[in-house]
């Protein structure tokens, strides 16, 4: 774990000198917040982030592009990536590091929220056991957008259009959830896949051990197939 630790580092301080974090924390706080004062604060007057977790679920699929777009996709254009592998390092410790190093980015500016919760604590009387697996599925939604993230900068030298992939893949899985008004057991499927279902129940306090086991082994998956794909590109 040593190697893991090691590219993560390198990683997470190349966000730090460079503007990716601070717009990422500006844009997620400005947007985050802005909803949470005019629409939980001045109209709906309710102890609760239930909106606010709602828009936190969409602002998430562009924060992971713009995360992790870089990370493979980068190395790959400059030629960085055959010396990374010339290393005594293994295929999924590089991916694994890469992903570590965007995880936690995001739980640094996901913990920057938690000054909505405070708030409702301070003027009103909000259901803690809500916020607590609201903050688990934001989590893990954004855990599982990383690592899309992850697969789609491996796949192109491109920062953009490994951006674009993350984009239309994550945008299509969530408005897969409109397919539900298909009704029946295809609806439900479309309305699973989408990842709604898994991040409502845990926003509105309710712990499934299937929506848990969907994600991560959505997260497991999109990382086994970048590995794969630096398996292969490694012979090209």
């Amino acid at each position: 774990m040593r190697n893991v630790a090691t590219i993560a580092s390198r990683e997470l301080k190349s966000y730090f000198v460079s503007p990716v974090a601070y717009s990422v924390a500006f844009f997620f706080l400005l947007v985050l917040g802005g909803w949470f004062y005019f629409i939980t604060v001045m109209n709906s007057h309710k102890a609760d982030l239930f909106g606010t977790f709602n828009v936190l679920g969409y602002l998430s699929i562009p924060v992971a592009a713009v995360i992790t777009m870089h990370l493979f996709s980068d190395e790959r254009r400059s030629g960085t990536i055959e010396l990374l592998m010339t290393y005594p390092i293994n295929d999924w410790e590089v991916v694994l590091g890469k992903y570590m190093s965007s995880l936690l980015l995001y739980v640094f500016v996901l913990a920057m929220t938690i000054q909505y919760p405070v708030f409702l604590a301070i003027f009103g009387n909000p259901d803690w056991g809500v916020i607590l697996t609201g903050y688990l599925g934001a989590l893990l939604l954004g855990a599982s957008f990383l690592a899309m993230g992850i697969l789609a900068s491996s796949l192109s030298r491109s920062a953009v259009t490994a951006a674009v992939i993350s984009l239309l893949v994550l945008f299509t899985l969530r408005f897969l959830s409109a397919g539900s008004i298909i009704g029946g057991a295809l609806g439900k499927t479309f309305y699973y896949l989408s990842f709604s279902g898994q991040f409502n129940n845990l926003s509105n306090g309710l712990i499934d051990t299937r929506d848990i086991v969907y994600m991560i082994s959505f997260i497991f998956f999109a990382l086994f197939t970048a590995v794969r794909v630096i398996e292969i590109s490694r012979w090209k």
